[in-house]
């Protein structure tokens, strides 16, 4: 099976071996660990599930339950919508030995919602392609009250 992002809810960034995945439409983001985010961005890049598992179960010390683990990962990312079914493709997987033993080849994802509200305040994410990107106040799609009311809460 192969996958890749959901790019008409998610905007994924990886730096440092760590993926930040931000919903767009919520303003929850998602942080992966190290491991987490070498099969994400061998998801991303075309690579298929079972390849990323015979490449995982190649590493030594690697657990009989990986199978188990990549699954259950991968059904995190499908319930948080960060990742959608893709065309087949048939790439190799690249995974990181090291990578893979330091975390215990435990996957972690963690979801937070603390920058929730400066994410969907932000008029970045109101552009149509009618009238692009308007950074006016009135052009994110909320009446004056309701910016009114975000802008105290916000200063609070």
């Amino acid at each position: 099976m192969n996958y890749k992002l959901n790019e008409e809810k998610m905007f994924g960034d990886i730096s440092d071996n760590i993926a930040i995945i931000i919903n767009t439409q919520t303003g929850i983001y998602y942080g992966l660990n190290c491991l987490a985010t070498l099969v994400f961005e061998n998801l991303i890049n075309g690579v298929n599930i079972k390849n990323i598992l015979n490449n995982l179960k190649t590493i030594n010390n690697c657990p009989s339950d990986i199978e188990e683990r990549l699954n259950n990962f991968i059904k995190s990312m499908l319930d948080f919508e960060l990742i959608k079914e893709a065309s087949k493709n048939d790439k190799e997987a690249n995974i990181d030995q090291k990578i893979a033993t330091e975390a215990n080849f435990i996957f972690e994802i963690k979801s937070y919602d603390d920058a929730q509200e400066l994410l969907l305040a932000d008029p970045i994410h109101e552009v149509s392609e009618e009238t692009g990107w308007t950074p006016e106040k009135n052009s994110i799609a909320y009446n004056k009250e309701e910016t009114k009311k975000r802008e105290e809460k916000m200063e609070q």
